[in-house]
């Protein structure tokens, strides 16, 4: 109570001073509020700047995926082909479409070996070089087929033969008569299957048709004697 008379005295006695003391507070305060607005404001306008920036700054890095595959894609074809060329297509594009658009395989293909053993179905990468081999490509041996292709495409009824034939060439005594083959009429993958012949001879034995004996074989120079001698057992006529 003390306190308060005293102030109640001094502010009847000394108005103007009082009035000047109040409004030097309220100023005070007003400029404190203020000022502790604008340090509280900042720091979140700069975070979200630098947010911003870090964003920008992240999406700048990262790597784009139209940058990792090509578009299109570089592949020649060469070889026995209408035209050799260096062919711009997109991805997706089959060996076939390769081929179609080099014009075709060109008469000297060798057509059979392409059908044997190119897959017209695969896609084409970039920068892959398809090659088409010409006939004398494969005459020449340039081009080898794998023996357990070979095997493979060869005929059910033929492979059940050799199979027969096989197995009985193991279970019959040496003495007893094994099958014959007519050098007159027998298929080349047949005579294939004697002794000492392979492709080759089976194709001069073809040629020189027909034999009235079995002996024309040396006579007309076909096979030698130790050939001759090894199938004189399995032809006849």
């Amino acid at each position: 109570m003390l306190t308060i008379d005293i102030v109640y005295r001094f502010i009847k006695l000394h108005p103007i001073e009082t009035t000047l003391i109040s409004l030097a507070s309220i100023i005070t305060i007003i400029s404190f509020i203020l000022q502790f607005k604008s340090t509280s404001i900042q720091p979140t306008v700069l975070s979200a700047q630098t947010s911003q920036n870090d964003t920008v700054s992240i999406n700048n890095s990262q790597p784009t995926t139209e940058n990792q595959s090509p578009t299109t894609l570089s592949v020649e074809v060469s070889g026995a082909v209408v035209e050799q060329d260096v062919y711009e297509v997109s991805p997706g594009t089959r060996l076939k479409d390769m081929i179609d658009l080099a014009g075709g395989l060109s008469d000297e293909a060798d057509k059979r070996y392409v059908a044997r053993n190119y897959n017209l179905a695969k896609y084409v990468g970039d920068q892959e070089k398809i090659y088409i081999p010409y006939i004398w490509d494969i005459v020449n041996g340039t081009f080898v087929e794998q023996k357990r292709i070979l095997e493979y495409l060869q005929p059910l009824y033929l492979q059940s033969s050799q199979n027969n034939q096989s197995s009985l060439a193991s279970t019959k005594p040496q003495t007893e008569t094994v099958l014959t083959l007519s050098i007159n009429t027998a298929s080349l993958e047949e005579l294939d299957t004697l002794p000492g012949i392979g492709p080759v001879t089976g194709q001069k034995i073809i040629e020189n048709r027909p034999y009235i004996s079995v002996d024309e074989l040396l006579s007309k120079k076909v096979v030698n004697q130790s050939t001759y001698d090894k199938i004189k057992n399995n032809i006849d006529l």
